[in-house]
């Protein structure tokens, strides 16, 4: 399995033969909304061209319709004839927006010999729930690869344990750069449920996205270095990739 991070949540899977492309939020720098009123996001470029990005892609995954996870680019660029995978609620509006082969996965779907399933999450405390929505994970597993547990825009909640406790899973994704909402939150995991989760997933290997990007984001990339090296933890086992990179497993 080769996992690369493009850009905040946007990242590339692929494994069995099968190249998938999950959450494209494919905006140039400062083209896309400011979510805290700092100034407007994505903060960074791409660091590939879309063109090089779309290469070899089988199929999209989308967790949720958030603008920094499909946003108007990507709605713009994808081919209509792409399989575009999500979860049922938004099935009738992806295919509004005029992609032709738009799937929910419900149960698990398979991609060639890659089995896919949605898994449950939180997308914050309880006071922001109603602005939020209702968010998903995937877990992706072929024979003979590792499985992979994208968590998606989720906090550390008792949906993402059960995950982690039940199917024991061998990579675990997971977004952390404690975002906030006018003031509320974290969105998506911070530093301190980064390293819990990191606790509670036995020998797997924690990859920690979203970072760096967004304008309501409040950890960063070097903070959770540090704090993982303050907390002792196994580095090797806790990546924190750079836009760009590719991670083999």
């Amino acid at each position: 399995m080769q996992i690369r991070l493009i850009r905040s949540a946007t990242l590339t899977v692929e494994l069995a033969g099968i190249r998938l492309l999950i959450d494209p939020w494919l905006a140039g720098k400062g083209e896309g909304r400011s979510y805290s009123g700092r100034g407007p996001s994505p903060l960074v470029d791409l660091p590939v061209p879309i063109s090089e990005l779309l290469q070899g892609i089988d199929a999209v995954l989308i967790s949720h319709l958030h603008s920094d996870h499909f946003d108007e680019t990507a709605q713009r660029v994808l081919p209509r004839s792409m399989p575009i995978l999500c979860h049922a609620r938004d099935r009738d509006q992806i295919a509004a927006m005029g992609f032709s082969d738009v799937r929910a996965i419900g149960e698990p779907m398979t991609v060639g010999s890659v089995t896919i399933r949605t898994t449950d999450g939180c997308h914050g405390p309880p006071e922001v729930l109603d602005d939020m929505g209702e968010v998903s994970g995937f877990l992706i597993s072929a024979a003979g690869e590792p499985t992979l547990y994208w968590a998606g825009d989720t906090i550390l909640c008792p949906e993402v344990e059960a995950v982690l406790a039940h199917e024991r899973p061998d990579i675990v994704v997971v977004h952390g750069c404690g975002a906030l909402w006018q003031g509320k939150g974290p969105l998506v995991m911070d530093g301190p449920m980064v390293l819990d989760t990191f606790r509670l997933s036995g020998n797997a290997t924690v990859v920690v996205t979203h970072l760096d990007a967004v304008d309501h984001g409040t950890v960063s990339r070097a903070d959770l270095r540090r704090m993982a090296a303050a907390a002792s933890l196994d580095q090797s086992r806790l990546r924190v990739p750079e836009d760009g990179e590719l991670l083999s497993f």
